[in-house]
């Protein structure tokens, strides 16, 4: 009987990342990563070093190809910039498959663990978090040139201050909260026309 086939890496990271993101890292075992991998723990680790290692692999796998792939196909591609900021809000609330339960975010799942304090998974988590900022902004300072909101308006603290949302969004989601909707739509409700001019109100406490 030959050799069983060798797992491609790309297969062991979509796998051990989707174990991560379902059950969340501090939960997840050794043997765990065994069954779904179909792999022994010396062969597992031959490839990397520990487990944090492998999760921070998985966390970067996560970035390049669930969020990456959620901005080109709900940012992107939309003509309406602050609509589609709307939209990538609210495809949070949006169950995985045909699961019952929501996943959140393994950025945000992670953070909350002792896990995520570990420098290399601290790194990759912050990378994820860096894309999704920089995406945020980008996607404001289109809807200030398309007239949707005040060219006063600084992109930078805007973009934190929609990470920071964001982030407590997937915190709640994943703790099962309901109904939360009508958060959503406040949020964007003030990017509308009640946010305050943070750039303004910069530019006159640095010139009185």
């Amino acid at each position: 009987m030959g050799r069983p086939t060798k797992l491609r890496l790309d297969e062991v990271l979509k796998r051990a990342t989707n174990l991560f993101w379902m059950q969340g890292s501090d939960a997840v075992s050794t043997r765990d990563l065994e069954a779904v991998l179909g792999l022994r723990a010396p062969a597992i680790y031959r490839r990397f070093q520990s487990k944090d290692e492998l999760l921070a692999r998985c966390i970067d796998y996560y970035v390049d190809t669930v969020i990456a792939g959620r901005i080109q196909r709900i940012l992107d591609d939309a003509a309406d910039p602050l609509s589609g900021l709307h939209h990538f809000f609210t495809s949070t609330l949006e169950p995985h498959g045909r699961e019952p339960r929501l996943r959140g975010c393994l950025l945000a799942n992670t953070a909350a663990h002792a896990d995520g304090q570990v420098p290399e998974v601290r790194a990759a988590i912050h990378r994820g978090w860096r894309l999704i900022d920089s995406t945020f902004r980008h996607q404001i300072t289109r809807a200030q040139r398309a007239g949707q909101l005040d060219t006063r308006l600084d992109p930078e603290a805007l973009s934190q201050a929609l990470l920071m949302s964001l982030q407590g969004l997937l915190t709640l989601v994943r703790a099962g909260a309901t109904d939360l909707q009508p958060g959503i739509d406040a949020t964007f409700g003030l990017l509308g026309g009640q946010a305050t001019s943070t750039a303004h109100h910069r530019s006159e406490r640095e010139n009185p």
